[in-house]
């Protein structure tokens, strides 16, 4: 019997094929939800799905005779959000379909192990490739919109430190949206801790106002080049997800002070030269000499990196990495550490054996 034939109840089979495409819709929102969707294809496949649900979803509640109610928002709506388990729960509430069968969609995209190597291929980055007029309205409109940002978001007056330093950087990058900055010396630079520098990172990057980007030839492990985005205009379909990472380093700040580094060369006395000459045959770290230095001098005048035994033309000699205040004196402090180092290795070298 032909579906164009005066005596074909079309009823069914309209009820049929629409909650088949209903089903259908529903389904990319199953895709969208998988761990491993970028964010990119996850809001597009989402807005797809969203397009087709609003209008299908009333279609159904009408052929059903499931009533006014069943084809408002609020009802289903969830489906944007759940997906086919979603489904299964507005079928059965207006009792529209088997809420089992409808269900079934989200075990749809179940891969096999090939499947999932397939899906996470990586594309190539997205390149640039526009000239000069194209890079200089790209770059306007990235300052544009992350004003607006600036004003109307809502961060944190440490993530809009962030995001104007790297506008600050901008202007000179290239590619002309991506913007590289040192994990060393972010939090120094904008003066913020480096817990602080970890949580505007995130912050930024959640709101999707920052991707992080893996640029060729950039060789220097401090750096991190991070695309500003303005979404639907940059955003990449393919973005890299967010990752811890560690900002500035210890010493960083002494007193809430920008510090400098520097190192002092300890010269021995020939006596204690060939007593550490016997302990120790090659370089290495003391360790408790490091602490014991650090103690004594204070944590609101020095930060110690390290305390090294080294050998210069056979005869050894302790090198000790400090960090102190930009504004401070290093003199009085390389005195200091002389003093207290020959005295530790007084202590635990030459009068140990008599203990």
């Amino acid at each position: 019997m032909s579906i164009f034939t005066g005596d074909f109840n079309s009823l069914p089979w309209l009820q049929e094929k629409t909650l088949r495409a209903l089903q259908a819709a529903v389904s990319l929102v199953d895709l969208a939800n998988e761990p491993d969707t970028t964010a990119w294809y996850k809001r597009k496949l989402l807005n797809v799905a969203e397009a087709q649900i609003e209008r299908l979803a009333p279609v159904v509640a009408l052929l059903y005779q499931a009533g006014s109610s069943a084809a408002d928002r609020d009802e289903w709506g969830a489906m944007l959000e759940g997906g086919s388990f979603a489904l299964a729960t507005w079928c059965k509430k207006w009792q529209i379909a088997d809420p089992s069968e409808m269900a079934k969609g989200s075990l749809r995209h179940l891969r096999s192990v090939e499947e999932d190597a397939e899906k996470a291929q990586e594309s190539v980055a997205d390149v640039f490739d526009g000239g000069l007029e194209e890079a200089i309205d790209l770059k306007l409109q990235i300052y544009g919109h992350m004003c607006h940002r600036l004003v109307h978001g809502e961060l944190t007056s440490e993530a809009q430190r962030l995001l104007l330093w790297m506008l600050g950087g901008l202007w000179i990058s290239d590619p002309p949206d991506v913007v590289s900055i040192s994990k060393r010396f972010l939090p120094t630079d904008i003066g913020i801790t480096a817990q602080q520098a970890s949580d505007a990172y995130k912050l930024l990057y959640d709101q999707g106002i920052i991707e992080r980007v893996n640029l060729s030839g950039e060789e220097r492990a401090d750096r991190l080049s991070l695309k500003l985005i303005v979404r639907g205009l940059n955003d990449s379909k393919h973005a890299l997800e967010h990752q811890e990472l560690q900002f500035g380093f210890p010493g960083a700040r002494i007193n809430g002070k920008v510090t400098i580094g520097q190192g002092k060369l300890v010269e021995l006395p020939k006596t204690m030269a060939a007593v550490l000459g016997r302990w120790f045959k090659e370089d290495q770290e003391l360790t408790d000499l490091r602490d014991t230095l650090q103690a004594q001098v204070g944590d609101d005048r020095i930060y110690v990196e390290s305390a090294e035994l080294k050998y210069r033309d056979g005869q050894p000699s302790v090198l000790v990495h400090f960090r102190y205040p930009i504004d401070g004196e290093s003199k009085p402090l390389e005195e200091e550490l002389v003093a207290l180092s020959e005295r530790w290795l007084t202590e635990h070298l030459i009068l140990r054996p008599s203990e």
